[in-house]
């Protein structure tokens, strides 16, 4: 058969025809993707766009500053610069190693393990000093680079840390009035729009709506001059007596602002992250203690406000010793019959037993709790103990008579200067305020008080605070100039469920000038070895801070009823 064969010029045109539909699907393709990309996803590829090429910087304004009541810088904010590295970008990581450890003076092994090549960004050191980052920028080393970045700076070293805490490179505060005051300090963060342009780089724009804020500083009722004698007094008396620790807490009686809050041993916040964390604890809000014989002056103040006791009342002190049920009540130096004066003024267990006795328990232990003890004082300070007040029934006559001189009980520092205030200010209970007062008028004084005892009643124990300063247990108080007002407290602290005859915690309570009150001040001495009273090493402390606070301080504003 002869086969027929398809003409030559037919050839090209099946071809072209092909190829054009080719064309033709693939301009569909393309339209039909138009109309998704334009119509379907158009508002959101425009958002995607949008997100891309605009982006907002927050900005972070300096933490502000802390101030004493007179203007003391306590702590400030400055911009530092901080040293990184990018590795894979170092041509010679043994030479640039030896170059950054000469600048830091660090060993060159050190810096070099840091130089991983695996690694793209290592930080050198966070918060270089003005000298090593102007070093590094004269030798331009390629692949090492300054980090702007913010610190916070204390002025004073270790004075007032474990009260004034710290904050984080990021700067947040982490403990203290750092944290207390912390959005204070911190404002608000500032949002600032702006433009990436082809390679990324930021072009700033303006925004009138902007509503960052600035910290606003923060001025407390410390006072840094009365701090600085408080610490090296307290220093020198821990070392003196042997003691694990020592704390010392002062106010203004009618403003409650704290005048003074030092702590031994302390630590330095510069360098919070290379100390001991045991010594950022504030002691003075913190830890609880019995307070043994300062506790008195508001046992004798509670039973005088009910009227179950005269001052010049006559009390058998039974000569040391006196049998309650199934215990012995004892005097450290034996007494006969003692007014209650001078059951104050002596320091005699058995003579305040016998008062409390007469109070009752239920009295005793509401009272106490009016004073403040066995709850938060109201400061804010975070991590504040409440302390320890037990309820007691009529029938518990042992544990009546132990509360009336201090065992049983436990309080802090802060709850017994604060105590010492309502007797000062003639009966008011006020708040610990851990910023400066700001109000000139004496009638805002009055918030948030409320009365404990009466004005007689504070006047009362005031002269017998007085007599056991002049002639009694803490004559080591004693000013040539001025009177004192305190008592004194030696407690034995309870070992293993016992009370331990090695162990005690010295404590002083004091008020000055008596007359005129300006500060009350609680001195405690944890675990004192060579003398362990609290007139023998508690009382020299409020004496040497005492002599320099009364010339330092204003007179007080009056604003006790």
């Amino acid at each position: 058969m002869r086969r027929t064969r398809t003409p030559r010029s037919l050839v090209p045109h099946g071809r072209l025809l092909v190829l054009a539909c080719a064309i033709l699907a693939c301009l569909g393709a393309l339209s039909l993707r138009a109309i998704q990309l334009q119509a379907l996803d158009g508002a959101r590829l425009a958002d995607i766009a949008r997100r891309q090429a605009q982006t907002i910087l927050r900005l972070h304004s300096l933490r502000a500053d802390i101030r004493d009541r007179n203007g003391t810088l306590l702590a400030v904010s400055a911009n530092v610069d901080s040293v990184a590295a990018s590795p894979r970008a170092i041509a010679d990581l043994e030479r640039t190693a030896a170059s950054l450890a000469r600048v830091f003076q660090r060993p060159v092994p050190d810096v070099r393990a840091r130089l991983n090549p695996a690694r793209g960004f290592v930080w050198i050191k966070r918060w270089a000093t003005p000298g090593e980052a102007e070093r590094l920028r004269t030798l331009n080393l390629r692949g090492v680079h300054l980090h702007p970045e913010r610190r916070r700076f204390y002025p004073n070293g270790d004075m007032a840390a474990a009260y004034l805490g710290f904050a984080d490179r990021d700067g947040r505060g982490l403990s203290g009035l750092e944290l207390v005051f912390d959005r204070e300090l911190r404002g608000s963060v500032a949002a600032l729009p702006a433009r990436r342009d082809a390679r990324g780089k930021k072009l700033l724009s303006v925004d009138p709506g902007t509503n960052g804020r600035t910290g606003r500083a923060v001025t407390i009722g410390l006072d840094a001059q009365l701090q600085h004698i408080a610490e090296r007094a307290l220093e020198r008396a821990v070392a003196r007596s042997g003691a694990r620790r020592g704390t010392l807490v002062a106010l203004d009686p009618y403003s409650g602002e704290l005048l003074i809050v030092a702590e031994v041993p302390t630590f330095d916040p510069n360098r919070f992250w290379l100390e001991d964390p045991a010594r950022f604890r504030a002691r003075a809000f913190v830890d609880a203690f019995e307070p043994g014989s300062t506790l008195k002056p508001f046992t004798i103040a509670l039973a005088l406000e009910e009227g179950v006791v005269a001052p010049d009342e006559e009390f058998d002190c039974e000569n040391g010793s006196w049998r309650v049920l199934d215990r012995n009540i004892r005097d450290f130096r034996p007494h006969g019959v003692l007014t209650v004066s001078d059951i104050l003024r002596l320091s005699s267990n058995i003579g305040v037993a016998k008062i409390a006795e007469r109070l009752g328990s239920a009295r005793l232990v509401d009272g106490l709790r009016r004073f403040g003890f066995g709850e938060r004082s109201g400061s804010g300070f975070p991590g504040e103990a409440t302390g320890v007040v037990r309820n007691l029934g009529e029938h518990q006559a042992v544990e009546r008579a132990n509360l009336a001189f201090g065992q049983g009980i436990s309080v802090t520092a802060l709850q017994l200067a604060s105590a010492g205030a309502v007797l000062a200010n003639g009966g008011w209970r006020v708040v610990p305020r851990l910023a400066r007062h700001s109000g000139s008028d004496p009638a805002s004084l009055a918030e948030g008080r409320e009365r404990v005892i009466s004005q007689r009643t504070a006047d009362l124990v005031m002269d017998m605070l007085r007599d056991a300063v002049a002639r009694g247990t803490g004559r080591a108080a004693s000013l040539p100039h001025h009177e004192v007002a305190g008592k004194t407290g030696t407690a034995q602290k309870v070992v293993d469920g016992r009370y331990s005859r090695e162990r005690h915690v010295a404590s002083f309570l004091g008020i000055v000038p008596a007359l005129n009150p300006r500060l009350v001040a609680a001195v405690v001495l944890d675990e004192p070895e060579k003398s362990y009273t609290g007139g023998a090493v508690a009382a020299p402390v409020f004496r040497e801070v005492a002599s320099f606070a009364v010339e330092q301080l204003a007179a007080p504003v009056e604003g006790a009823e």
